[in-house]
């Protein structure tokens, strides 16, 4: 793999509002580094849309903090892209993930306790992009709401694109805290 160079110094214009708007809203959050974002400046109206979304999700979805961590660690385990294990791991067991729950998910387990079981099914169909049953769906929706079950399986989405980019331009691991 090849990593992008840093686009950063010689953003101008547009692309520098992006940037520098990118970089205080993460840090504004406790995040201090720019992840995916950094090769995705190369193109900084996409990396600012991509951002929006990720923005979304880690910080005003309506999902539980602790089951979009699950999400994302399942993303994580699933397609061996060590960069958002890294990223996210510590914000896991800050969003209250049990500890037990991560050790099952780093080890690829195939069982989980409510509610994490009724999340990890529908991440499997949203992962394998197939049809999810009418009786989980309706499960799903009874415990986190027809936007819930939108945001686990657009999530899932998500972070395919970021592995993604995490993995096809070796974006390297962060440094501290993570999301």
């Amino acid at each position: 793999m090849a990593a992008l160079p840093d686009p950063t110094a010689t953003l101008t214009g547009e692309g520098r509002r992006i940037y520098e708007h990118i970089k205080a809203r993460l840090a504004a959050r406790g995040v201090d580094h720019l992840g995916p974002y950094l090769p995705l400046l190369h193109h900084p109206e996409l990396a600012r849309d991509i951002e929006e979304l990720g923005y979304y999700y880690k910080f005003e979805a309506e999902l539980p903090r602790d089951v979009y961590q699950f999400i994302v660690l399942t993303f994580a385990r699933r397609s061996g892209v060590t960069f958002i294990w890294e990223d996210h791991v510590a914000a896991a067991r800050k969003a209250g993930l049990p500890e037990a729950v991560i050790d099952a998910i780093r080890s690829g387990a195939a069982t989980f306790a409510a509610p994490y079981d009724l999340v990890a099914e529908t991440t499997g169909y949203a992962f394998a992009c197939r049809s999810i049953p009418e009786a989980l769906q309706n499960e799903v929706i009874a415990k986190f709401g027809v936007k819930g079950l939108i945001e686990i399986v657009t999530l899932c989405g998500f972070y395919t694109m970021i592995g993604m980019v995490n993995g096809c331009f070796d974006v390297p691991l962060p440094t501290s805290g993570g999301h």
